[in-house]
């Protein structure tokens, strides 16, 4: 493996300067590429796979891009998605980690271009967990608006009222952390909620954890779940993150409830902590409904897309 730096990612100050600055970015990527003497391009997220096959226009190189988030929930701003509808028309294959994403891409490409690819998700090598003296529900992800969490908080409070001696922890770091702290104190659930922060190896809140909540107001497919769902925990998330709903189906391998919904979410975290039998029924599902996402499975889903159409 090699890592080349190309640099350009400071912030522009006004339209000619990203112009310019993207340029710039255009030409030192295609000189990073052709420096590698590749038969195949893979980019990921949509400014970046725009810029991709622009920088490869004219190469004999194969180009594979790649959707991690909902297009049709998740603009990149006018001119890029104008520049993203037109360039990626002339990808080899775009991918997609949800199917919701891959219907949508297929209304507006054609359908052997679109393919789906799930996350492949890391397992621990150990199998450790975090000791709680109390009950408790994970969350995780990037401390931004649309993970949830204040939504999240605000259901938790009402779930604290029932269930006292229960925790809930979120790891992950973000610039909302100041606003998720003062929101805590605000509900007077503070002492009972943990923002651990970034952790290098989450699996160990995983396995000591009761379920998981979700509560993202869009996503593409996230990892996160899928990982608390290979150790058999459940999990509670929206019907906002289409992605996801490949793996979490209502009542048979999690709950699902109303994007944005603090009661629908509350009365969902009530019932998993209240009926073990469920949560278990769910768990044993969870595990088996992920395997598409195993590495070994994965992989062989990326080969497929790589390979040549």
């Amino acid at each position: 493996m090699r890592r080349i730096i190309i640099g350009g990612t400071n912030k522009s100050p006004n339209p000619f300067a990203a112009t310019i600055a993207n340029l710039v970015r255009i030409r030192r990527l295609r000189a990073a590429v052709l420096s590698c003497d590749a038969e195949v391009v893979v980019s990921f997220v949509g400014a970046t796979n725009v810029l991709t096959i622009l920088a490869t226009r004219g190469t004999s190189m194969r180009v594979v891009v790649s959707e991690r988030n909902d297009p049709s929930r998740q603009s990149l701003g006018k001119l890029w998605d104008i520049l993203r509808n037109y360039t990626y028309k002339l990808a080899n294959r775009i991918t997609a980690n949800s199917k919701h994403t891959v219907s949508q891409l297929n209304n507006s490409f054609p359908g052997n271009k679109v393919c789906w690819t799930p996350n492949p998700i890391r397992v621990s090598e150990y199998k450790t967990h975090f000791e709680s003296d109390a009950p408790y529900i994970i969350a995780a992800g990037r401390l931004h608006r649309q993970k949830g969490f204040d939504i999240l908080l605000r259901a938790f409070a009402e779930f604290h009222k029932s269930h006292p001696c229960w925790r809930l922890f979120i790891v992950g770091e973000g610039d909302e952390r100041a606003e998720l702290e003062l929101l805590s104190y605000a509900l007077h659930i503070a002492p009972f909620v943990d923002l651990i922060g970034f952790v290098k190896d989450p699996f160990p809140y995983y396995r000591g954890a009761v379920f998981m909540t979700h509560p993202a107001r869009y996503e593409g497919l996230p990892n996160v779940v899928l990982e608390a769902m290979s150790v058999g925990i459940p999990a509670v998330v929206t019907d906002t993150q289409p992605g996801i709903l490949d793996f979490v189906q209502h009542e048979k391998t999690g709950l699902v409830v109303p994007g944005e919904s603090v009661p629908s979410l509350a009365a969902a975290m009530c019932r998993l902590s209240d009926d073990e039998s469920l949560r278990v029924r769910l768990g044993g599902a969870a595990r088996e409904a992920i395997r598409p996402c195993l590495p070994d499975q994965a992989l062989k889903a990326w080969d497929s897309a790589i390979g040549e159409n």
